[in-house]
C-alpha cells in the first residue's frame, strides 16, 4: 500500500516519504502493545503489560492533518515515536478486521484515533480508542475531521476547565482545528467566546473565528492580547484562556486573566515553555490537559461520555466539524509546510 513514512527527524517536506509499505493485518499487531508513543513491541518500557483489543483495521479513505504530524517530525512531540512510523492520526473509512470489543464494526464505516506506526495517511491504517460509526448523514470530510478535536475540546473546555453558563473564555489558536472545537463547545456551554488568532495573512482566520461563534476576535498581529481581553471585560480579565498554543507569550497573555481564573493548557503548537512563578501571585489555577495517561477503563467511559455529549451538540446543530480544504494524496508535505507556518484553518483534510 501506500503510506507517507517518517524515518528521520525534520521538516515534513523533508522527512515525509512516500512509500509502499505492507499493510497492517491481525498478524502485525501480534506482540505488540499499546505506549503513549503509540504501538511497540512487547517489554518496551513504558508499554502496557497486556494486549491491546480495542482495535480496527480501516480502509482509509480520507484522514486529517494536524499539528501532531508537525512536532513528530520535528522531534518535538512530547511523547518519543519510534521511527520508522507512519504520519497521520485520525481519519475514516470502512472496518476489515476487528479485536474481540470490535467485532461488531466489520464492514461498517468508522473514524477512529489512528496511532503510530499505523497512521491514518496511509491506504490502511489501525484505528483505537476512539472508534465511532458513522452515520450515512455525516460526509468522510467532517468524519475525518471529528474526533480528536472534539474529543480534546470536550476534554479540555467541560471535563477539565469547567467552563460554565456566563463565563468569558478566551481560546488562543482559535483557527485551528482545536480551537474550533474550543471556540464551539465553550458557547454551547454558555460562555461568552474570546477567539485568539495571529498568522499569516493568507487567511482569513478572523471570518472562520466568527462563523464558529466567537463573539469577538482578538488578532495577535494588531492588538496586545492581554490589554485588549481586560478592555473587553471591563479591566476585570476573563474567567477562562483555554489554550492549545502556550509558547513564549503564554505567561503574557495570562495577563488578560482575572484574579482566581483558569488557564487550561491543552496544546502545544507554540512550544512548551517553563511555568512562569508569578502565576500563584493572582490566584491563577495552571490546568493540564491531554488524553493520556488515564486507563483503559477509565479511557472508555470518558470517550462514551463525551461522543454522547458530542452527538447531542451536533443534532442541535451547536458543534459540527470544520474541514476547510479537501487534498490529494501527494500533497500531503506541502500542506503541512502550510500548517506549520499557521496558513490554514479549522482541518486539511486528505483523499486516502
Amino acid at each position: 500500500m501506500k503510506a507517507w513514512r517518517v524515518h528521520d527527524v525534520g521538516e515534513p517536506a523533508d522527512v515525509l516519504v512516500l512509500e509502499d509499505v505492507a499493510a497492517p493485518t491481525r498478524e502485525t499487531l501480534t506482540g505488540l502493545r499499546m505506549s503513549m508513543g503509540g504501538w511497540v513491541p512487547a517489554g518496551t518500557p513504558g508499554a502496557a503489560p497486556d494486549p491491546h483489543e480495542e482495535w480496527v483495521i480501516v480502509d482509509v479513505a480520507m484522514a486529517a492533518l494536524a499539528l501532531p504530524d508537525v512536532t513528530m517530525a520535528r522531534g518535538l512531540y512530547p511523547v518519543p515515536v519510534p521511527h520508522p512510523y507512519i504520519t497521520g492520526q485520525e481519519g475514516v473509512g470502512v472496518v476489515t478486521d476487528a479485536g474481540p470489543r470490535h467485532q461488531h464494526l466489520l464492514g461498517r464505516r468508522i473514524a477512529a484515533c489512528m496511532i503510530q506506526p499505523f497512521g491514518s495517511l496511509a491506504e490502511v491504517a489501525v484505528g483505537v480508542g476512539m472508534i465511532v460509526e458513522i452515520s450515512d448523514s455525516m460526509s468522510d470530510a467532517d468524519a475525518a475531521s471529528l474526533l480528536i478535536p472534539a474529543h480534546t475540546g470536550y476534554h479540555a473546555v467541560i471535563r477539565r476547565g469547567q467552563v460554565t453558563a456566563g463565563e468569558v473564555v478566551a481560546v488562543r489558536g482559535a483557527s485551528g482545528g482545536l480551537g474550533s472545537a474550543c471556540v464551539q463547545l465553550a458557547r454551547a456551554a454558555g460562555a461568552e467566546v474570546i477567539a485568539i488568532v495571529g498568522g499569516k495573512a493568507t487567511v482569513d482566520k478572523v471570518a472562520h473565528s466568527r462563523s464558529i461563534g466567537a463573539a469577538h476576535v482578538v488578532d495577535t498581529s494588531q492588538e496586545d492580547v492581554a490589554t485588549r481581553l481586560r478592555e473587553l471585560t471591563g479591566g476585570r480579565g476573563v474567567d477562562v484562556i483555554v489554550d492549545p498554543v502556550q509558547g513564549p507569550d503564554a505567561s503574557t497573555v495570562r495577563g488578560g486573566l482575572r484574579v482566581g481564573g483558569r488557564h487550561v493548557l491543552c496544546g502545544h503548537a507554540g512550544g512548551l515553555p517553563a511555568i512562569d512563578p508569578e502565576f500563584y501571585l493572582f490566584n491563577h489555577s495552571l490546568i493540564g490537559v491531554t488524553l493520556g495517561g488515564y486507563g483503559p477503563a477509565e479511557m472508555r467511559r470518558m470517550h462514551e461520555e463525551t461522543q454522547a455529549a458530542i452527538d447531542v451538540l451536533v443534532a442541535r446543530g451547536e458543534y459540527r466539524p470544520t474541514p476547510t480544504e479537501i487534498i490529494d494524496f501527494d500533497a500531503v508535505p506541502d500542506a503541512l509546510t502550510r500548517l506549520a507556518n499557521r496558513e490554514t484553518t479549522g482541518r486539511v483534510v486528505v483523499r486516502c
